[in-house]
């Protein structure tokens, strides 16, 4: 059985620069949208929703317990402040559970290749999530790859070697591929590389001019971080539903 994942959550009326305020006392703004329904601006307390987030990511369907009843929803977007990584805001899709949606699943890499372990083989992931569709309750959290079948550096693993419940589509090409391991390099492709590497010569070096034009250039995007999400209220609700259908 799937778990159950709860996120509280209140109406709220600031918006724009003003949702500083709620930042100041440890909640996020949100809004909830989706097919059908006016988008509701939300306050979700940061310290409930890290969590949630970080056990349901966006690939699972969670609870948005509101007044006025139960919501399901999916995390569609976290916007981060990029100097301290904190949630700035977040959207909420709401999702009917009789109708199917599409989504991107993470691939968690299991097992040990055979090419690796005795060859010396490098694995080389290609894909780190598929795009899938089905209904909501079937949206799996993620999709497990062994790497067992990489025996020999012939071998590969493609998007139609993946397992998935029934009822679970995954989108993507079915030969693209996902994993492969290539041969260990040879002692004269390594030799040709750092050759290759002693002709680029000296680096340039920029002159004091340049350095204080780029100085200058630094200076000017000094502009406050941290309001991304300030205008995703307005702009949120008119997302193009499409993306989850």
């Amino acid at each position: 059985m799937a778990e159950t994942y709860i996120l509280n959550a209140e109406p709220r009326d600031l918006t724009g620069k003003k949702v500083r305020q709620l930042r100041a006392h440890d909640l996020v703004p949100a809004v909830l949208y989706g097919h059908g329904i006016k988008a509701v601006n939300l306050s979700v307390g940061r310290g409930e929703f890290e969590k949630v987030y970080r056990k349901a990511g966006g690939s699972s369907v969670i609870t948005i317990k509101m007044a006025d009843g139960d919501h399901n929803a999916l995390i569609h977007e976290v916007q981060q402040d990029p100097r301290t990584g904190r949630q700035i805001h977040v959207d909420l899709f709401q999702v009917r559970m009789d109708e199917k949606i599409k989504a991107e699943v993470p691939l968690t890499f299991e097992g040990e290749s055979k090419a690796v372990r005795e060859e010396d083989g490098v694995l080389v992931t290609n894909l780190n999530e598929v795009e899938v569709e089905c209904l909501p309750g079937d949206l799996p959290s993620e999709i497990v790859v062994s790497l067992e079948p990489l025996e020999t550096f012939e071998d590969s693993i493609s998007v139609a070697d993946l397992k998935v419940a029934p009822g679970v589509e995954i989108l993507n090409e079915a030969d693209t591929n996902v994993a492969a391991v290539q041969p260990p390099k040879t002692e004269e492709q390594l030799e040709a590389e750092l050759a290759e590497d002693e002709e680029g010569g000296e680096p340039e070096v920029i002159g004091e001019e340049g350095e204080e034009g780029a100085e200058g250039e630094g200076e000017g995007d000094g502009g406050e971080s941290g309001d991304g999400g300030e205008n995703a209220d307005e702009g949120s609700g008119d997302k193009d539903d499409g993306k989850k259908e």
